[in-house]
């Protein structure tokens, strides 16, 4: 493009200095020619170097809007993502610190299903411990909560999926099962976390209403836990809230 902008400047040149030449200006010798000519030729050197800045501009541009183009968001309790354009990255086991653990990390973890390893001493005693999560329902809720998560899902183990949508903003919000206006839902489901008198402390998640399980899974062997949230009248307004009654969430893309 540079290259046809000088040949086309230099053309107008040449026809200038002929129409100088017959309006009897100063250029009147091939080295008033020549130096009008580095002139130009410097001019487009100034302005190939700003036309190259420019495109880098524009292709850094380009670069951080595709580097913007989504989001990831973890699915809890399930082993796929939904549709909607959302993809599936990995699927795996949802894992954290052990329920009566006092120190550790206080985040779930959605672990792959494929790990891969580094230095490593099996016989040495870490730091820190992870464990593999458990859905915790069947002391507090009837029939394992089958009413809440569709099956009755007592000390089963419980997968999770990490997502990624094209849309850039993901947010949980609780206490919902509907996304406000201008966002698009990825899924709904119940809002849990560790029992409030464990000594480990967790974070709030929202796990699907539908949710699967790890096969083989069964057997009680604690770990991570996940329990329903409730909402407790005081310093919580109630209304709107119910004292006792058990909180939704929903997980909302834009």
């Amino acid at each position: 493009m540079c290259s046809i902008i000088l040949k086309v400047a230099t053309f107008i040149m040449l026809i200038s200095v002929v129409v100088a030449g017959k309006k009897r200006l100063v250029l009147h010798s091939n080295d008033d020619l020549l130096q009008a000519y580095q002139t130009l030729l410097s001019q487009m050197k100034t302005m190939e170097t700003k036309v190259s800045m420019m495109e880098s501009k524009v292709s850094l541009m380009q670069n951080n809007q595709a580097s913007d183009g989504g989001s990831t968001y973890v699915r809890w309790g399930k082993q796929t993502c939904p549709g909607n354009g959302t993809s599936t990255m990995y699927s795996g086991y949802a894992a954290g610190s052990y329920w009566s653990h006092t120190g550790s990390a206080a985040n779930y973890l959605c672990l792959p299903g494929d790990p891969q390893w580094a230095y490593y001493e099996d016989s040495v005693g870490s730091g820190g411990r992870v464990y593999g999560g458990e859905y915790e329902l069947g002391d507090n809720h009837g029939n394992g909560g089958s009413h809440y998560l569709g099956s009755n899902v007592r000390d089963e183990d419980a997968p999770c999926a990490v997502c990624q949508s094209p849309r850039s903003s993901v947010l949980m919000i609780p206490s919902r099962l509907n996304c406000y206006p201008g966002w698009t839902k990825e899924y709904s489901g119940y809002l849990m976390s560790g029992h409030y008198t464990h000594a480990s402390a967790t974070e709030f998640i929202c796990v699907d209403s539908h949710v699967d399980v790890v096969p083989g899974g069964h057997p009680d062997q604690e770990g991570r836990l996940f329990y329903l949230v409730e909402g407790i009248c005081g310093s919580l307004k109630c209304p709107p809230y119910v004292n006792g009654r058990e909180l939704t969430c929903v997980v909302c893309s834009k």
